[in-house]
């Protein structure tokens, strides 16, 4: 769509205000996708339709095609230079939009690799605790690791495991974004059967401070109790 405006909103709004756009780079933010792997990630969303976006993006110049090595030996879509000049906006995006997201819908699909950018868009710029926290929840058959990890420069949230000095093992992952805004605390959710803690309690209670205050994370008004592992995107 071309909205025929000398405006540099304008120019964005036409190049990922299409339905799904948002999303596909949300997942690309993540790390370099297969088309399979997007599909996977954005269900409800048709091969077609998928496809005309990626060449979207591509003629844009928001994302490029590249080979993986044997054994994978695959094609795969990242994001430009330009495409990742969107990471900031994204946060900006995402801390906005946590204002609504509680209490969740019926229905809604959560995939708890999205917490790395939820965690990372909120995460402190400067002085965080000098710790390392790590996450582990299952999404089906798979285990997702996030770790955070804080200090001076700030906090640095990574989808990987690190050797960490507490463990927070999540059976409700949007538990997660209540824990980081101090609406319920490590010990509590541990109470009520959300979360299993390895390692150190008084590590894992810090867990507010490696992120800013003021950010979306305080603005959670609801328990994320309705979340349905698996459930289905319903669109």
């Amino acid at each position: 769509m071309r909205y025929k405006q000398f405006c540099a909103l304008a120019r964005a709004a036409e190049l990922l205000a299409e339905r799904w756009t948002l999303l596909i780079v949300r997942e690309l933010l993540l790390g370099p996708r297969r088309f399979a792997d997007l599909k996977a990630g954005l269900p409800g969303m048709s091969s077609s339709v998928l496809t005309k976006r990626l060449n979207a993006l591509s003629k844009s110049g928001l994302i490029q095609q590249s080979e993986w090595e044997p054994p994978a030996a695959s094609t795969v879509y990242e994001l430009t230079r330009n495409g990742q000049a969107l990471r900031p906006a994204v946060y900006e995006l995402i801390r906005w939009g946590g204002r609504f997201l509680f209490p969740p819908r019926r229905g809604e699909r959560f995939d708890p690799r999205w917490l790395v950018l939820a965690l990372s868009a909120c995460a402190r710029k400067k002085d965080a605790p000098q710790h390392a926290i790590e996450f582990r929840m299952r999404d089906g058959k798979r285990e997702v690791a996030i770790h955070i990890r804080g200090g001076p420069e700030g906090t640095l949230v990574e989808a990987r495991s690190a050797a960490s000095e507490a463990t927070i093992r999540v059976s409700d992952p949007p538990t997660v974004l209540e824990m980081m805004a101090g609406k319920v605390s490590p010990s509590d959710a541990m109470r009520r059967g959300r979360i299993q803690i390895e390692g150190d309690p008084h590590i894992a209670a810090l867990l507010p401070q490696f992120f800013e205050a003021g950010s979306a994370a305080e603005k959670i008004r609801e328990p994320a109790g309705n979340y349905t592992p698996g459930a289905p995107d319903g669109l």
